[in-house]
């Protein structure tokens, strides 16, 4: 498998079709992070779409001094957090994420339950501020350690790490406000 410079490379030579490569490598990756951001399926695509066109007008910018993961996961958060910018109410009907039930018997009403928390949860989750909601995406569905998170963000390490347990803890006093209050089942 050819490394993320040596595809770079080849389109730089003219190579377009090696484009097909870092999309399939990295599209999932930047639709995720996009999808946790926006909470909408439709959008999230659009915008993965544009990072993607964005990216190869741009690559002759790409300088190699960071990965190629994080230069292209700078431009989907640019694009990502000018979108949020634009759309100021957040009033989606699309779920945060499908979370499989635990119980393939689950009565009627444990699965009414459990839709309505994940309605509160991503009700919650939607009123943190970008810069929380960004923190918590990264290191929790993409599972990155802080240094990465920091690289990404532009940050110190120390930063990342303080920002993220100040995410944490608003989303904690979101959850206890909403009804039924879901910061017990969170920890």
């Amino acid at each position: 498998m050819q490394t993320d410079q040596e595809i770079i490379q080849r389109i730089s030579q003219g190579d377009i079709e090696a484009y097909r490569e870092i999309i399939q490598r990295y599209q999932r990756m930047i639709f995720v992070f996009i999808y946790k951001m926006v909470n909408n399926a439709q959008d999230a695509e659009d915008l993965t779409q544009e990072v993607f066109v964005k990216a190869y007008e741009k690559l002759s910018s790409y300088r190699g001094e960071s990965q190629f993961s994080t230069w292209l996961h700078t431009l989907a958060r640019n694009r990502t957090i000018d979108f949020l910018r634009r759309r100021k109410m957040h009033d989606s009907d699309e779920q945060l994420a499908y979370i499989p039930s635990q119980a393939r018997d689950e009565s009627p009403q444990d699965s009414l339950l459990s839709k309505e928390q994940r309605k509160e949860i991503e009700r919650a989750f939607s009123m943190l501020s970008d810069t929380y909601r960004e923190v918590i995406v990264l290191r929790c569905t993409h599972e990155y350690p802080f240094e990465k998170i920091a690289a990404l963000l532009g940050i110190a390490e120390s930063t990342a790490r303080v920002r993220y347990l100040r995410a944490r803890q608003e989303f904690a006093k979101l959850l206890s406000r909403t009804e039924g209050g879901l910061v017990h089942e969170l920890q």
